[in-house]
This record gives structure tokens, sequence and C-alpha cells, in this order.
């Protein structure tokens, strides 16, 4: 009779689609040093986040102070690797803790470690130029150091951003703006490319929002980096989290062989 059970059981499960599952990943929030945006705004943006993310039953944790920089580290180690697609949200700061200040490790720090998987993990950055650093302490270093790519930049005060089509679908939130340090999409090289540009200049060479991804391995995503903006940048952030977690696919491998090591285990 067992027999008879463990072979019905193998056949109802050759028979289910091997569709991929939805990453089941974190996001983690940090507002304890904040440039282009004072620290009294991030945190309203931030606790928006929050409340959107946790209505969309996406775990999310925030550090609010610069003496959880430390604690912000330790989470994204423990996430690294974990086949979930998990983010960090910056608010125009790089903490040291997770970059060594002054480009001092420019291969294999945790925060290069982080987007160096195939979960997928993503950097979003809001206000200042992306990884620039508190009061330039690693100025354009930071973004080229993460991305391998030499001489890659991002400047152009006020420059024009139009919604595009995805855009709009991504974040009802989203409007036409002038950003200060778009995203320079004629720079990527090497297996870097765009994944979605939510809003771009006329001729797509500079974006913001955009999300570029490294091959199969991690994201940036440039959003709304303005000085002193009033955007709702928590509202933008939350919806394009909930596009990404609800759309990348975790392919379940190893998971028929296990389930059927579990029955077999079976008495």
């Amino acid at each position: 009779m067992r027999n008879i059970f463990l072979s019905l059981t193998l056949i109802a499960l050759l028979a289910l689609p091997l569709t991929p599952v939805l990453a089941a990943g974190e996001v983690a929030i940090y507002t304890g040093i904040t440039q282009w945006i004072g620290k009294a705004p991030a945190d309203e943006q931030a606790e928006i986040c929050v409340g959107l993310l946790e209505d969309a039953n996406i775990a999310v944790t925030w550090y609010d102070s610069d003496g959880q920089a430390g604690d912000l580290a330790d989470w994204m180690e423990s996430v690294t690797g974990d086949d979930g697609l998990d983010i960090c949200v910056l608010y125009g700061d790089f903490p040291p803790e997770i970059y060594p200040e002054g480009n001092a490790q420019t291969d294999g720090s945790i925060a290069e470690t982080f987007i160096e998987t195939t979960d997928g993990d993503t950097f979003i950055n809001h206000a200042d130029y992306m990884f620039w650093g508190l009061a330039g302490r690693n100025r354009e270093g930071g973004l080229q150091n993460m991305m391998d790519i030499d001489g890659i930049v991002m400047w152009d005060d006020d420059t024009p951003m139009v919604v595009t089509s995805e855009g709009s679908a991504i974040s009802p939130s989203l409007t036409d703006y002038a950003s200060d340090r778009p995203f320079h999409t004629d720079q990527l090289d090497g297996d870097w490319e765009i994944e979605v540009s939510l809003a771009q200049n006329d001729d797509g060479t500079r974006a913001d929002p955009i999300i570029v991804r490294d091959g199969n391995l991690g994201r940036l995503i440039p959003m709304i980096q303005t000085n002193g903006g009033d955007e709702p940048k928590g509202a933008i952030a939350a919806e394009v989290i909930i596009w990404l977690m609800s759309t990348t696919p975790v392919e379940p491998a190893g998971k028929l062989s296990t389930t059927w090591g579990d029955l077999k285990a079976v008495r």
C-alpha cells in the first residue's frame, strides 16, 4: 500500500508545471545619514515606504540612526546569496560600514558582494549622486568601483525626465520632473544593461529612475536624485519594489528531488 501511495504521489508531482516561484526577499531602508535631503523629510518618505511595503506583506527593516550602520552591514551580509531578492534603500549616503570610505576597498566590499550574486540584490538611491558618500568621501569612484566601469558619472543638473509607458505602469506616483544626477545610459559597459527605464530624456541617454542590471547578477536603481526635491520618493520606491518582488522569479532548483527524498522517508 505504501508503494502505491508513493507511486501515485510521484506521478502527481511530475504532473505539476515547473514554473518559477516568486522571489521572497527583504528590504532594508537606511536614513541614518542623508545627503541632498534633510533627515526629517527622508524619515517621512521612509515611513511612507515602510507602510506601503508592509501593506504588501514585504518584510522591511528601517535603520533610522547613524549608529545603526553596522546593523545594516550585518543585515546585508546575512541576506547576500540567500536565493531571495533583497533590496537596500539609501538616501544619498553610502555608509563606510558597507563600503570603506575613500574607495579603500575597491573590490569585495560588503556592498559590492551584495550585488554580485544571482539573487539580483538591489540598491535604490534617492537624492544625492549614487555612492558618492557624505561630503564626497568616495566621489566618482564609488559608482565606478561598484559597477567596475571606469569613467561612468552622474552629472547634468536639472535634466528633464519624462515618464515612460513602463514607468507609468510600474509607478503611478512617478511624474515628469528634473533630475540633478541622472544615470548615463550611454556609459554602460560590460554585462550591465537596462532592465527598465522609468523616466528619461529625449534621446534616452539620461534616465532617472532606471533599473540597470549586471547580467544575471545585481541591480542598481538611481531614483529621484534631486537636490532638496519634494518628490514622493517613498511611494515611488515602494511601487518599484513591489513590482520587482512580484515579477522576479527564482527557479526552484532541486525542489522535486527534495520532495521525493522526503517522501521516501515516509514510513
